[in-house]
């Protein structure tokens, strides 16, 4: 089982804090010792019937928890965060505004969980009605909450009893229930519930009776014992819906199976989204022959068996793409996939936790073609969830014929049969469904340039047009034109955005330009031109054409304009408007209702529906910005890190983090994050910075900085700050630097890492080997005198036994007594972090994930299981826990299962 801190401090307790209700409970399950409780008087068991449940709105989806062995339908508008067995609903008061977090004492909220009977002190002989007061009377031991009667209840299709609570909170009266039953003879299942009594009495008692009807279980699966993935080709039925039958998505919590209701149907899928029928569609038990013409692959076995361990911190409102399928948004993001029902008050979450094998999710398009779906563009190929088959799953170059795997872009229409994938760096390839044939066009077939920012297609793949970073390649057929600021209208080659429309015209987005191309003729819509105010001055960054001949374009300050090309004017046009999110633009799109879905980079999306706008945004994420450079933990153990939204101290893994105002210093150019022991903050990047809790104070070469670039930074004995520069090391003593150059006796200046060892410093540079400098003395390790794998040293950690770990280029060693010892398990790989803590060794590389022993040997953590991203940029122990950071995807946080 998991640890007593990862399970309930981070699934339960962050987001039950102040509904001390069903916190007390929640810590009360693991924390208690064992004790004899006088049961309170019962009811009199009769065969009254549970009341029948308010009517909800649900998501649509079966949530299931493999390892808990339990699945459940949550419902609309309560935001779902699940661990391992432990399933969290919680609900803002509907008077918040939106993308705004309310008191936490008036949330609402349910808990659901399952417990070994032992864990508990509990016995197979006792009555239920031992457990409930097993779990409830510590709770009432130490608030003065009332307890009420024991009473007979259903859950699902079992028999459990149920008791309510009441008691007061910060001046909020509070109305809770906890519900047990046996999920089998050696485990119990537990619901606990809690809200404001009005909220409880007018809404979460009705939604806890949902969620406990909703309740079946069956054999629970291990994630390290589950059997291999196994991915079948899509067979399809003949089916018969009525129009308002709405698909049931299955989401599963953990990896290995797709969503199912026994462990034999685990070797049905491997997804984690499997859509069934609901009970108005009829299906023929007759399959017609499987579709296994496009993008049929491999089987490639994953291994997610640590999974359990980890947990995913990530940004999921830096949006780069959405669409809308039915009556759900489904939102490519930085730091996951979001499903989000049309008009619900929060989405459902995915990460590398939940089956992605990469976070940064680039593109979204809904694409039926035969063996698809809905497909998110990433790093690592394609990440799909099948609408017609169900599950998450991945194509790449290694198991299916796509070329390559950094995809930028997307572009798919099932009338007229094709896929068109763009890859960031390598063209793009074309999958024409009618024909059955695949090509790749490159700057070696047709392209003039390998880099993809954007697409669009005209017709049946009559016309590709293919955003690069100097210019737009119009492939037709074999032919190709190459569009410039030397040979076009373009002002300028850089282009925002590209889309075509359905009369065949092609609009591109330039600086403050609108462009419409038709055939060889090109019309230019400038903001000068144009001369309306509403018109967006800046880069486009948004289209999204019409069926009227208009179309809306919005540029990257937010901008927004329904033009009409006719006119040349602004049918409506939005600046800054109230209620609409505020952040850069990344993309505009339309839905079948024409009602306009405006994404952003960081403030999530907005949907304008002919009247007004409303915000939609993930809240309480615990880390802004998905691209993680740096970490450092401050004396007071709270951890602080730098992404691409700047420094913040992380607060908890759904609490919003603290950001500090921006430094001067270039946030995506930070390399180094250090807290001194007086508390200042200092960074490195381009130069340096130091926060002393209040201001912020400069540092560059001009200062006195040995060089402009800083990747290092450590502290003294003496409490004097080293910063390690691309022409040498500066050491602050408060009021000046005094520097190592080259000119000072370093064989290298270029520095890569600092570790203080009480008196001495070791220093790792970039071809000149490792150093160590005390008392004014400098000795020099390299390949040569002393067997190190590498002269370009990348990381240093020192552990409790004076044992020094170095990271070079070319593998990682370990230095003892005077020798050196290569770690064979790392390889020869590019080492980019290493942390020793608690007897245990971790290490980054730059490209191919995480090394750890945490005493059982050496393990490798990649994509493949649960890191959002190969390229460690950063690690950091608090309370215990590792935290992992990436360059992209945001951060993981490792916590040791305990042994039982």
């Amino acid at each position: 089982m998991q640890s007593t801190a990862f399970r309930f401090v981070s699934v339960i307790v962050t987001l039950l804090l102040a509904a001390a209700l069903a916190a007390l409970v929640a810590l009360t399950l693991r924390s208690q010792p064992a004790i004899t409780i006088e049961p309170l008087p019962t009811s009199t068991p009769t065969t009254t019937p549970t009341p029948t449940a308010t009517p909800f709105e649900t998501l649509g989806a079966d949530l299931i928890s493999l390892e808990g062995g339990y699945r459940f339908q949550p419902l609309l508008g309560y935001e779902v965060t699940m661990q391992g067995a432990a399933a969290t609903l919680s609900r803002r008061l509907n008077d918040a505004p939106a993308g705004e977090t309310s008191n936490d004492v008036n949330a609402s909220t349910i808990a659901l969980d399952v417990f070994p009977l032992a864990s508990i002190g509990l016995r197979r002989e006792q009555p239920l009605e031992d457990a409930i007061m097993q779990i409830a009377q510590p709770f009432v031991s130490r608030t003065a909450a009332e307890l009420g009667a024991i009473e007979p209840i259903r859950i699902g299709a079992a028999e459990g009893v149920a008791l309510s609570l009441r008691n007061v909170v910060e001046g909020v009266p509070l109305a809770g229930r906890i519900a047990v039953t046996r999920r089998d003879e050696d485990t119990l299942f537990v619901v606990a519930a809690t809200a404001p009594t009005d909220i409880w009495t007018t809404e979460t008692d009705a939604a806890m009776q949902n969620i406990l009807q909703s309740i079946t279980f069956f054999e629970p699966i291990v994630a390290s014992s589950a059997p291999t993935p196994i991915i079948r080709p899509v067979t399809t039925s003949t089916a018969t819906q009525t129009p308002d039958a709405l698909p049931i998505v299955t989401v599963v919590s953990a990896q290995t199976p797709s969503g199912v209701s026994t462990a034999a149907d685990a070797e049905s899928g491997a997804g984690l989204l499997r859509l069934t029928p609901t009970p108005d569609v009829a299906s023929s038990a007759t399959p017609t022959a499987p579709l296994t013409t496009l993008l049929a692959p491999t089987p490639t076995p994953t291994s997610r068996a640590l999974r359990q361990s980890w947990t995913i911190v990530s940004d999921a409102n830096r949006v780069n793409d959405l669409v809308v399928a039915g009556n759900t948004i489904w939102i490519a993001t930085d730091g996951g996939a979001l499903a989000w029902t049309r008009g619900g008050a929060s989405p459902v979450k995915f990460t590398s936790i939940n089956g992605l094998t990469a976070n940064r999710l680039t593109a979204v398009v809904d694409c039926e073609l035969p063996s698809l779906g809905m497909l998110f563009g990433s790093e690592d190929g394609l990440q799909i969830v099948n609408l017609l088959a169900g599950g998450w799953r991945q194509l790449n170059s290694r198991n299916s014929e796509l070329r390559y795997d950094d995809i930028s872009a997307l572009a798919c229409d099932v009338e007229a049969g094709y896929l068109v994938v763009g890859y960031a760096r390598h063209g793009i390839d074309v999958f024409n469904a009618r024909t059955n044939t695949w090509r790749h066009l490159d700057r070696n077939s047709g392209l003039a340039s390998n880099t993809v920012l954007d697409l669009a297609v005209v017709g049946a793949l009559t016309e590709i047009w293919v955003v690069s970073d100097d210019g737009i390649t119009v492939s037709a057929g074999p032919d190709s034109t190459f569009y410039t600021v030397a040979n076009s209208p373009l002002e300028s080659n850089r282009i925002g955005a590209i889309a075509a429309d359905p009369g065949g015209g092609v609009w591109v987005g330039g600086d403050g330009v609108l462009y419409r191309v038709d055939g060889e003729q090109w019309t230019v819509f400038s903001a000068e031109e144009v001369g309306d105010d509403g018109f967006p001055p800046r880069l486009i960054t948004g289209l999204a054409p019409t069926g009227a001949g208009d179309l809306w374009l919005g540029d990257i300050d937010g901008t927004i304009c329904r033009f009409d090309p006719a006119t040349a004017s602004c049918l409506e046009a939005f600046r800054r408007e109230n209620g609409a999110s505020a952040a850069p633009l990344t993309r505009l799109a339309l839905d079948n209702d024409d009602q306009l879905y405006a994404a952003t980079a960081g403030d999530g999306f907005s949907v304008y529906d002919g009247a007004t706008w409303r915000r939609f945004f993930k809240t309480n994420e615990g880390v802004a910005g998905n691209a993680i450079s740096a970490a450092t933990v401050d004396a007071d153990d709270a951890l602080w890190v730098v992404t691409d939204a700047g420094v913040q101290r992380i607060v908890a893994p759904t609490r919003p983090p603290e950001l500090l105002p921006a430094s001067g210093v270039d946030p995506a150019a930070i390399q180094a994050l250090y807290a001194a022991r007086n508390g200042n903050l200092w960074i490195g990047g381009d130069g340096a910075a130091v926060w002393d809790g209040a201001t912020w104070t400069q540092f560059t070469p001009e200062d006195g900085l040995a060089g402009g670039k800083v990747r290092a930074i450590a502290e003294d004995s003496r409490g004097r700050i080293w910063l390690g520069a691309d022409a040498g090391v500066s050491i602050w003593n408060g009021a000046a630097f005094v520097n190592l150059t080259r000119e000072t006796g370093l064989p290298s200046a270029d520095i890569r890492a600092l570790l203080a060892d009480g008196s001495a410093m070791w220093i790792g540079s970039a071809g000149g080997g490792l150093y160590r400098f005390a008392l004014n003395q400098l000795e020099v390790f390299t390949v040569e005198n002393i067997g190190l794998p590498s002269d370009t040293v990348t990381a240093l950690a020192l552990d409790n036994d004076g044992l020094l770990y170095i990271g070079t280029d070319a593998g990682l060693a370990e230095l003892h007594n005077g020798v050196v010892t290569p770690i064979p398990a790392v390889g020869e790989r590019v080492i980019s972090q290493i942390l020793a803590t608690n007897g245990s060794i971790w290490v980054g590389t730059t490209d191919d994930g995480l090394f750890f022993d945490v005493g059982e040997g050496w393990q490798h953590e990649t994509t493949a299981g649960a890191l959002p991203d190969n390229r460690i940029t950063a690690l950091a122990a608090v309370d215990g826990e590792i935290w992992v950071g990436g360059a992209t995807g945001g951060l993981i946080r490792y916590s040791a299962p305990t042994k039982e």
